[in-house]
């Protein structure tokens, strides 16, 4: 798939977790010399101009793309995503997480070609902060936030979700690192 042929989709790069188990921002972590954003960014760019950063940090903005704070904040992952959907000016969405610095152009054009509009998300098996997610799920977040329901995996239980298989070829593209053993673990898989 040429980008010209990919479908209107915007991407939105969560970043605005508190990396405590990391120690330093998770999207600044140095891999290959370059921070973990800039990789997901190089990925995400080959199939979208429209991006978008959750984050209240504005050392973000230094990557030219709009950086939006949290709508509601302290809701974790469903806060993120809300606020993206919300400022998503397409019906189709990616959302990736700031720490997962192996992802591929790759492993999301296949994503983007195995979603159905039948489903409102589709996502990798225990992997939701890689998928596709359909603007039309918006409300169903900020109700999940109003009802104080912060876990992410529960409020999908309730949304008709795509899971794809993980084979031993993905694996290692899907890895997100939260601390810096888990990182010394998986650049030996990379």
């Amino acid at each position: 798939m040429k980008k010209n042929e990919l479908p209107n989709i915007t991407g939105i790069i969560l970043a605005g977790g508190k990396s405590l188990r990391m120690g330093e921002e998770k999207g600044f972590v140095n891999h290959k010399n370059r921070p973990f954003i800039s990789h997901i960014l190089d990925a995400i760019t080959l199939i979208t101009d429209q991006i978008i950063i959750c984050t209240n940090k504005s050392e973000y903005e230094e990557f030219g793309y709009p950086c939006i704070p949290d709508e509601i904040p302290n809701c974790g992952p469903i806060g993120g995503i809300y606020t993206g959907l919300l400022h998503s000016k397409t019906e189709l969405n990616f959302i990736l997480s700031c720490d997962i610095p192996f992802i591929t152009t790759s492993l999301l054009k296949n994503i983007l070609k195995q979603h159905s509009e039948n489903f409102d998300i589709t996502h990798y098996t225990n992997n939701p902060l890689i998928g596709i997610y359909n603007n039309s799920i918006t409300q169903s977040f900020l109700k999940s936030m109003e009802d104080k329901q912060l876990k992410l995996l529960t409020l999908l239980s309730n949304i008709n979700v795509q899971e794809l298989p993980v084979t031993k070829e993905v694996t290692p593209l899907l890895k997100n690192i939260n601390t810096p053993q888990e990182y010394k673990k998986a650049i030996g898989w990379n």
